[in-house]
């Protein structure tokens, strides 16, 4: 296993085109709020800087992290699955290199956003807060990588990039990275707090008040992580 976990850690900084894509575009969005459109509230500057950086670099991991099934989407067309199938590397353990090949590969994306925000926009943390960050982030992206696995091994092709497009978007949306949840609806307030992208945001959101993150935040995101998964692990042994 720790070979094949090398291979997807290597294989997750190979890929210049994912990279810049879901670096480029979270960070063009950051920058269109903060510093193109007047969308910011008066004497509020520095917050909202700070928590649209986190919010887009949370935004930017989650679609690292759920793309991996795009590659598992192709591996399988390629019939990788077949040759992974007579070694004895195990179902698991499979799905914890991919894994952690997937949320590793997101960590440039998150640097970059966190530069931007304290050489681009100003924002101001203590020293702790900054490497408290990029940790917070990174795990709470780690269920869309399980999420993207179970993707990768119930579709094929181009149909499970779509469907990931598509509960990207959603996610993100209900989640609050892209419109703060308290400016939702009461009913889609109550649902976005159950999301595993509002949970993820919530980390950053609450480290940038000084704040641990609540044992709410950490419990549903487990209960995600493990429920997804979960799915990877059927789906892939039903697809072997």
């Amino acid at each position: 296993m720790r070979s094949y976990l090398r291979l997807e850690l290597v294989r997750g900084f190979r890929n210049p085109v994912g990279l810049v894509m879901l670096t480029v575009f979270p960070l063009g969005l950051y920058l269109l709020w903060t510093k193109v459109l007047d969308v910011v509230p008066q004497g509020q500057v520095g917050d909202f800087a700070a928590y649209t950086m986190v919010s887009m670099a949370t935004y930017g991991a989650m679609g690292g992290a759920l793309f991996v099934g795009g590659a598992i989407a192709l591996e399988r067309s390629k019939g990788w699955l077949g040759q992974l199938a007579v070694t004895p590397l195990p179902a698991h353990g499979y799905v914890t290199a991919k894994l952690l090949g997937g949320a590793t590969g997101v960590l440039p994306g998150i640097l970059v956003m966190l530069a931007a925000g304290a050489l681009l926009s100003g924002v101001r943390l203590p020293f702790g807060t900054w490497p408290a960050l990029v940790v917070l982030i990174w795990v709470g992206v780690l269920p869309f990588a399980a999420l993207g696995i179970a993707f990768g091994y119930t579709m094929k092709g181009q149909s499970a990039n779509l469907a990931m497009m598509a509960v990207y978007f959603g996610l993100s949306v209900l989640g609050g990275l892209w419109l703060p949840v308290p400016a939702m609806p009461e009913g889609m307030r109550t649902l976005a707090e159950y999301s595993p992208a509002y949970q993820a945001g919530s980390l950053g959101w609450r480290a940038l008040e000084g704040r641990p993150p609540t044992l709410t935040s950490l419990a549903v995101l487990a209960a995600w992580t493990l429920l997804f998964c979960a799915l990877a692990v059927w789906r892939y042994r039903r697809a072997v």
